[in-house]
């Protein structure tokens, strides 16, 4: 519970935080509240999952909260919808007394506060495990949240905000072990585990990697080596295939069944129309299915057509998906095609505008670079750059989520600021001085160019109505 605490040195910058959260949020609330004041689902429903959409995020919380089912994938988020049902309940409860859905407040109260914990960890991990200055760590830590889609992820309803808050408090737990302090015990590491792999599967490895940097030679005892690292997986894999097989599939096959059953409905409605609206509604058909093509075609050609691989990309360009997305997108919005859906509108690859952008992009690649040299023997560095290489395996390698692999930075972008901070431990003045002079401007030009395009949009009206 100690990392849960907020220290006395905290409590103004934790405050800060707050405020800062609950404006965005409050600004995305008042945006869509008009969507959410009906019982139950409503037509909002399929006002989001078919018009509005944000930069591939998906609503599927939302969703969730409302009226709980196995909206996510169950093998790729096995623990996501049960980790939801509590909120369900209270959103019912809600519900019942006040007569409209409570989702979108109960969602930015659970947001503001896991982004206010991220921060805080972020933190501490920079002052106590990396080990520099108080203010180094308060300037790291506020140019983490100038980052695009960390300043983005803070008020989307999707889990990768839950994500990015346990793997810093794995990080933050396992920082403290390297440096000799309290070490999780196996039963800890194995809860772990199961919460943060449970939100998404991928999170599992990190896990299974901070417990080895973290225990040594300890993490390889078999009673550990098997609690730990066979039993816990293979229990959330087998919860995972469970749940997919008896209550998920079903589902979905009934869902085909009932679309198979109305598209059939449809043809014959249109069988007997005349012939210039059968024309029209063909016409329809014909956009609907080029739409689905243009979708397939952003996807890419996996390297199975079934199983987890099938979210594998084998041909989008990988070395423009690195400068453009990954450490493009994700630090500083492009400006044209702002938030829009990959799979929608948003073309794979769009370029900035200006030169300028691809240099803020090279000097956050540098500064990553300088602390990874600085760092180069520091165990704790090496944690955060095994975490690094297997996202970076999962995107540019597999090719999985590469074509909107920006919305994942909240799973991996906390590495920068670490690693940086490695070269600000340096006894040099002019050095250290400079450094903290290009963070600082980095900030400023980070935080002014992507608040001004979010808080443009947030401020904007919705396009679509009930």
């Amino acid at each position: 519970m100690e990392a849960f605490g907020i220290r006395r040195e905290e409590r103004w910058p934790a405050l800060i935080v707050t405020l800062l959260s609950i404006v965005l949020n409050t600004l995305f609330v008042m945006r869509l509240n008009p969507l959410f004041q009906q019982p139950g689902l409503g037509p909002y429903k399929q006002v989001l999952e078919h018009e509005y959409h944000l930069a591939g995020y998906d609503p599927y919380t939302y969703w969730c909260v409302s009226d709980w089912d196995y909206y996510y994938n169950v093998v790729r988020h096995p623990l996501l919808a049960w980790m939801m049902w509590p909120m369900h309940q209270l959103n019912s409860l809600l519900e019942t007394v006040l007569g409209v859905n409570c989702v979108q407040f109960l969602m930015a109260i659970l947001l503001t506060a896991c982004t206010v914990y991220s921060f805080l960890l972020l933190y501490r991990i920079l002052k106590e495990t990396v080990g520099v200055s108080r203010a180094d760590a308060l300037l790291l830590s506020a140019w983490f949240y100038s980052f695009a889609y960390i300043m983005l992820s803070v008020i989307v309803p999707d889990h990768f905000t839950l994500s990015m808050t346990l793997l810093l408090l794995t990080l933050y737990l396992a920082g403290r072990a390297i440096k000799g302090m309290r070490q999780p015990s196996s039963w800890q590491w194995a809860l772990l585990f199961i919460v943060t792999a449970g939100i998404t599967l991928s999170n599992g490895v990190k896990v299974l990697l901070a417990d080895l940097f973290a225990s040594g030679r300890r993490f390889f005892r078999w009673r550990h080596l098997l609690g730990v690292a066979v039993v816990t997986p293979v229990l959330l894999w087998g919860a995972a295939q469970w749940q997919y097989h008896t209550i998920a599939l079903p589902r979905q096959e009934s869902r085909q069944a009932e679309e198979q059953r109305k598209a059939a409905l449809e043809e014959e409605r249109i069988a007997h129309l005349p012939a210039e609206l059968q024309a029209k509604e063909r016409n329809r058909q014909a956009r609907r299915q080029r739409v689905l093509q243009r979708q397939a075609e952003k996807t890419g050609e996996p390297i199975e057509k079934e199983g987890l691989l099938r979210w594998t990309d084998m041909t989008t360009d990988r070395w423009q998906s690195a400068y453009e997305n990954m450490f493009g997108e994700s630090i500083l919005f492009h400006k044209e095609h702002f938030l829009e859906d990959t799979l929608v509108h948003r073309p794979v690859f769009v370029p900035y505008s200006h030169w300028w952008a691809y240099a803020v992009e090279a000097v956050v690649f540098a500064l990553f670079l300088i602390g990874i040299w600085v760092g180069r023997k520091n165990r704790f560095l090496w944690l955060c750059l095994s975490m690094f290489a297997f996202d970076a395996f999962l995107h540019l390698i597999l090719g999985f989520g590469i074509n909107e692999v920006h919305i994942m930075a909240p799973h991996w972008l906390f590495v920068v600021p670490v690693a940086t901070a490695f070269a600000l431990r340096s006894r040099q003045r002019v050095l250290l001085w400079v450094l903290r002079s290009v963070v600082a401007l980095l900030i400023v030009v980070l935080t002014v160019c992507n608040s001004y395009l979010l808080l443009s949009l947030l401020l904007s009206p919705i396009k679509t109505t009930l």
